[in-house]
């Protein structure tokens, strides 16, 4: 980004000043140029050349990125080494106040900083604190530094917890339903139900909400995984269609599944019809 004088009076002189960030550039030797537009007849248009060195000041020996089940006990380690020649220490660390789900971090995940060598590597360990529920949490753990160039160094923290059961997919989008006047019409999809781990589930019924809906479901590996079909008749109301059906299990914690079901119901002449049915 540039900043400069707008007007320059005559015999005077102007000032641009650029900023370049650092962190959206690629270590290394870069670049850049900058076009100054002018009322000046003779000098129009300048072209402005920077250059430059993107030195990079830290390095991790591995991203701290987990996946796992929540009674699982999670842990990550990391080095941070610092590749300039002159000593940087890091002081502190936090959670970033920006980051999404930092609330669930500070409650449920612990960390510790650790100097290895002092200015020039430090560890950082994460873990779990309590269970997290099944979905994806990220986090920044910012860490501070005595190093005027660079005060704060934003590591990602990401750790995804898989539920033990899961619904593929959990909402089935039936779109747009084209149903002749003065009839009914149904529609198919397809879903599945799978256990992630263990050899345990069984589907002991599924319940709809609405007399709409009919559904057939099959077990395909002993289980571990279940493919149902769900067949939906709309009514004869046009408009935006939504329900949906319980999917009852015998796994601890995964006993009730939601499936949500939604569409647009659309009331059609055959000719509209063509290619409408799923």
């Amino acid at each position: 980004m540039a900043d400069y004088d707008k007007v320059i009076l005559p015999g005077q002189e102007g000032k641009i000043d650029v900023k370049i960030h650092g962190h959206k550039i690629r270590p290394g030797r870069f670049n850049k140029a900058y076009t100054v537009k002018t009322n000046d007849p003779e000098n129009s248009r300048l072209v402005l050349s920077i250059m430059g060195d993107i030195k990079k000041v830290f390095d991790v020996s591995k991203p701290l990125s987990i996946s796992g089940f929540k009674d699982e006990k999670l842990k990550l380690e990391t080095i941070v080494s610092n590749l300039l020649t002159e000593k940087i220490h890091i002081k502190d660390a936090r959670w970033s106040v920006k980051s999404k789900g930092t609330k669930e971090f500070e409650e449920r995940i612990g960390f510790k900083l650790k100097t290895v060598k002092k200015g020039e590597k430090y560890q950082i360990t994460v873990w779990n604190k309590k269970d997290l529920p099944p979905g994806h949490y990220m986090a920044d753990l910012v860490l501070t530094t005595d190093f005027d160039r660079l005060k704060e160094k934003s590591i990602p923290v990401r750790i995804t917890i898989t539920p033990d059961v899961e619904v593929h997919p959990k909402t089935l989008h039936l779109g747009e339903m084209m149903v002749p006047e003065g009839t009914s019409r149904s529609f198919d999809r397809t879903f599945r139900v799978i256990a992630t781990r263990g050899d345990s589930l069984k589907v002991l019924r599924v319940i709809p909400d609405t007399e709409d809906i009919t559904i057939n479901i099959k077990e395909i590996h002993p289980g571990k995984s279940y493919q149902g079909t769900i067949r939906v008749r709309p009514p004869k109301m046009v408009g935006r269609y939504n329900s949906s059906f319980k999917i009852i299990t015998n796994y601890p914690g995964y006993e009730e599944l939601d499936v949500f079901v939604k569409g647009v119901v659309r009331a059609g002449t055959p000719k509209q019809q063509v290619g409408s049915k799923r």
